[in-house]
């Protein structure tokens, strides 16, 4: 081996072990942060991915819920995934992650609906259960600008989309989320960092406390 190759090996090996380290503390810190909140911490869930219909659930193969936390936040059941799955690649299968958050305490089950960004683009994951879903436009040019969502039944669409949720969501960054049942959720690409789990949680506890209460009377019958 020359001495070029030689010195590339070696690079690659330390950004190996750097990577393999910082897993570890990630890992570590999420587990000293679920202890911490009471939360229950499992591992290689190859179940749970199949409870869930839209994306980032429905591509791929060998699909695993690899840590899995569940526990409460303010008061909301929840649950947080590092999730990941494998496509097809060259010579071996290429490992896509993950990270989902939810909220899985709903009062009602409610059929779909999904707000992503404009610019949202992964066709790795693709639309799921709402595939061939038409968009929805709420008629807000500040949120139908920022905001795609699809939906089958649009007057739910209108009704979880009522002007206090759209106040805020306007002071947000863009974020991805998706009710689906009892569950409301966020996902993203990549792993679950402890800096931001609260951070997700809060939102989305705050999201599914502005849902308005007509929407869960509608669907009660």
């Amino acid at each position: 081996m020359t001495v070029p190759l030689l010195i590339l090996a070696g690079f690659m090996v330390v950004l190996l072990a750097a990577g393999i380290a910082a897993n570890a503390r990630r890992k570590k810190a999420l587990a000293a942060m679920a202890a911490a909140k009471g939360w229950q911490l499992a591992k290689k869930d190859r179940r749970l991915p199949a409870t869930f219909g839209g994306r980032p659930f429905t591509a791929g193969h060998r699909r695993l819920a690899r840590l899995v936390m569940r526990g409460t936040h303010h008061g909301r059941a929840v649950l947080v995934i590092d999730y990941e799955f494998r496509t097809r690649g060259g010579e071996s299968d290429d490992v896509h992650h993950y990270w989902v958050a939810c909220v899985e305490d709903l009062p009602v089950p409610l059929p779909p609906v999904e707000v992503v960004p404009r610019g949202y683009k992964d066709r790795r994951v693709g639309p799921g259960i709402l595939a061939g879903a038409p968009e929805f436009v709420r008629g807000d040019s500040a949120f139908d600008h920022r905001y795609r969502v699809s939906a089958a039944d649009h007057r739910l669409a209108a009704d979880v989309l009522d002007p206090k949720v759209l106040r805020l969501i306007a002071s947000w960054p863009d974020f991805a989320w998706r009710i689906e049942g009892n569950r409301l959720l966020t996902w993203g690409k990549g792993t679950v960092k402890p800096e931001w789990v609260d951070t997700g949680l809060n939102m989305l506890v705050a999201l599914a406390e502005a849902v308005p209460d007509g929407v869960w009377r509608t669907a009660r019958g």
